[in-house]
């Protein structure tokens, strides 16, 4: 046996309300909705569970550890998340601008592919150190020490966390891109690039405000 079945059933609970709760990855697969419809939501949920699972390899394999312990490398990847956050903001802010002030309102819109969607959502995540400080936290107190091999169940619950956590972003994403397909359709649909500019950019300095959490 490679987990602690108690201990995973509690784990499964307390995963699956983190999940639901609103949060920074709901916002940004809302945003993300918005700019690109269905594709676009689940793209970019796909992108931050991809980031996730190496989250949970690294906290596995020491390496979160060894971030979190030194206050340089953890600046660096808070400030270098939130300018990632903050160019995304500013293009789509200017995609809004852009197409709000067009002369020619037939002008095709640019489509973004799938595979670049998908890419913000794996940056965003890599570079989010408070993924690294959140696995550290949470996923020892899970693991059994009697069981052995503790960094493959430290794996193994970083991975059922991101099941859990996709699962409802992809619910989300499937809601918000079928609502901004019908909004695009109306009046509302100039603002949305605009509105998911003001997401990026508040996630941004939601980052670079909220500095490290204690423990």
């Amino acid at each position: 046996m490679i987990l602690d079945p108690t201990l995973t059933a509690a784990y499964v609970l307390l995963a699956t309300a983190l999940a639901v709760a609103p949060g920074p990855d709901v916002l940004f697969v809302v945003a993300n909705g918005m700019q690109h419809r269905v594709k676009g939501a689940i793209a970019s949920a796909l992108g931050i569970g991809a980031g996730s699972v190496l989250h949970a390899l690294a906290a596995a394999l020491g390496i979160s550890a060894i971030i979190a312990a030194s206050p340089t490398a953890f600046e660096i990847l808070r400030y270098a998340g939130a300018a990632y956050l903050a160019y995304l903001g500013v293009r789509a802010l200017r995609s809004w601008w852009n197409y709000s002030n067009n002369l020619d309102p037939n002008q095709a819109v640019v489509e973004i592919s799938a595979w670049n969607v998908f890419r913000r959502g794996l940056i965003t995540n890599i570079l989010n150190p408070k993924v690294v400080v959140f696995y550290l936290a949470l996923l020892p107190q899970f693991i059994s020490v009697e069981l052995g091999n503790v960094g493959l169940q430290i794996f193994l619950l970083g991975c059922i966390h991101n099941i859990i956590g996709i699962t409802f972003l992809i619910c989300i994403g499937l809601v918000a891109g079928k609502a901004s397909g019908w909004l695009a359709r109306t009046s509302f649909g100039k603002w949305m690039d605009g509105i998911a500019g003001v997401f990026f950019i508040g996630l941004a300095v939601r980052l670079v405000v909220s500095g490290k959490p204690e423990h």
